[in-house]
């Protein structure tokens, strides 16, 4: 990862997997395992044990919209890329981050995760 996304990817608020599971309280019987059982299932981003806070809705189950963008920026980088992607401004999202726009614009979220992935498989 470029120092550029790792500084971005330091000012995402992040959870560990007990946190995650924390936030679903009586629903989860597997405790912290539901975070990574997610992330296996890409669902969620993992980065070293630590998921994006802004995947998550208000009750603490993951955002729809990250298998989507998942699929879109898989091929291309890698986990700890694509949470710097979360935390990095974004032309295509008139210079605001991805995960601040998520739960508003997810489709405009897409399309920018569309736009990096053709852009990094044309660069290679």
């Amino acid at each position: 990862m470029d120092i550029r996304l790792h500084d971005a990817a330091e000012s995402l608020p992040m959870r560990d997997a007990a946190e995650v599971a924390a936030r679903l309280r009586r629903w989860v019987p597997l405790g912290g395992e539901i975070a990574q059982a997610w992330s296996a299932a890409d669902r969620v981003v993992e980065d070293r044990g630590l998921y994006p806070a802004c995947q998550f809705d208000e009750v603490g189950l993951p955002l729809v919209q990250m298998r989507a963008l998942i699929a879109e920026l898989r091929p291309v980088m890698s986990p700890s890329g694509m949470v710097g992607w979360l935390g990095t401004p974004c032309a295509a999202l008139e210079g605001l981050r991805p995960a601040d726009c998520l739960q508003s614009s997810p489709g405009a979220v897409i399309e920018a995760a569309r736009q990096h992935a053709a852009q990094a498989r044309a660069a290679a």
